[in-house]
């Protein structure tokens, strides 16, 4: 057979060149607006006092593709911020007035540690570029943020609440009931007890919505204890694996007040994480080498922390017992409890393991409907989430 032509071509991949995105979010709850009381010669916030964080999120977009778009702050190069103030541009470095995170997904950060001015607002501006090493393209990246000042007659009230923004709360060891309570302060001076403010608190759902907590008397109010104007109390055995509460204040110097929040009306959260950590369990009672004719061999269980042997146990933990008899393959459940009773086979082993029993949750028909049961007084019952009824 006689080839009578041939034809060859190089493959390579076409790479789409991607769009460049950028987007300065503020970080925390410390916003990037100030108000400025001349009678007291005070801002709010006070960015000397709680920074202002600033995040230039940086992502590299493929417009013909429906995925997100891919973050590339860890890629940075030529990653700059600048300070304008009266059109004098300033390059910024970490220091008193600011801090910028150099490297990690988080590069291109910066903290203000300054406050800015009704006169002269400071401008920060941001620059960096980014090479996709797939084609040597190169994005830019450019945008500024203004930190504006506002003038006001009066302090802007600031709401606090004495929960941090995230608690791990341990049942075993930590008080079953916490109090939040939360302070609403204009300038130095402390408004919580004014007949001019407003609170009200929330809990917030599975779906994010807000909840209003009310009296604590409402259908999904197992876990409150009371809520008084400013105070909220909480049995955390109630509140599932966490919960998530929110405190709005209103303060209006004339007028009405309002029946509900506005939106610019101050708020804090607080969310509150159900948490164990890591436990060691073990056994007492049963000795390696049993006598003749023994039938069965009693174990006592117990659970320790890092602070030591915790007490009544069964309360949080269920008590399952693994033996496996000489031959077998696998170990089988052979008893259940703290004490329990365990017919012996010679030459079985033995192992203990502990489960969370979990937290408090309502008793409801078995038809799934639903409706929780009750005692003859109206009680709710319950039982722990994870906690085996036989």
């Amino acid at each position: 057979m006689v080839k009578l032509a041939s034809s060859k071509k190089g493959l390579n991949i076409n790479y789409r060149p991607l769009q460049a995105s950028i987007s300065i979010e503020v970080v925390t709850s410390v916003p990037d607006r100030q108000f400025y009381s001349a009678t007291d010669n005070s801002f709010t916030p006070d960015y000397t006092l709680t920074p202002l964080t600033l995040f230039p999120r940086c992502a590299a977009v493929d417009a013909e593709l429906t995925s997100a778009a891919k973050s590339v702050n860890s890629a940075l190069t030529n990653m700059k911020w600048y300070e304008r103030i009266g059109g004098v541009q300033k390059l910024i470095s970490s220091g008193t007035d600011y801090v910028i995170t150099e490297t990690g997904e988080k590069k291109g950060q910066i903290q203000v540690k300054k406050n800015s001015s009704i006169t002269s607002p400071i401008t920060l501006e941001f620059s960096a570029d980014y090479v996709d090493t797939r084609t040597n393209q190169v994005l830019t990246y450019r945008d500024s943020r203004v930190i504006i000042v506002s003038d006001s007659s009066a302090p802007q009230p600031v709401l606090t609440i004495d929960s941090p923004d995230t608690v791990q709360w341990y049942p075993v060891r930590d008080v079953l009931q916490q109090t939040i309570t939360a302070k609403l302060m204009a300038g130095n001076r402390d408004i919580t007890d004014d007949d001019r403010v407003n609170f009200w608190w929330y809990r917030v759902l599975s779906t994010g919505a807000l909840e209003e907590i009310v009296d604590g008397n409402g259908d999904n109010d197992w876990e409150v204890v009371s809520v008084d104007r400013n105070v909220l109390v909480i049995d955390r055995d109630f509140i599932g694996e966490e919960q998530t509460y929110v405190c709005k204040a209103a303060y209006r110097e004339t007028g009405d007040l309002p029946t509900s929040p506005d939106t610019y009306d101050q708020s804090a959260t607080t969310r509150i994480v159900r948490y164990i950590p890591r436990l060691e369990c073990d056994f007492k009672g049963v000795i390696t080498g049993c006598p003749a004719g023994t039938s069965c061999i009693y174990p006592q269980g117990y659970v320790r922390d890092s602070k030591g042997v915790i007490s009544n146990p069964e309360e949080w933990f269920r008590f399952v017992w693994m033996g496996k008899k000489p031959g077998a393959t696998s170990y089988t459940q052979v008893g259940e409890g703290m004490n329990p009773t365990i017919a012996f086979v010679e030459g079985m082993l033995l192992e203990l393991e502990i489960e969370d029993k979990g937290p408090q949750a309502l008793i409801v028909d078995d038809d799934d409907s639903n409706i929780y049961i009750t005692d003859e007084d109206g009680v709710p019952s319950y039982q722990r989430l994870y906690e085996k009824t036989y």
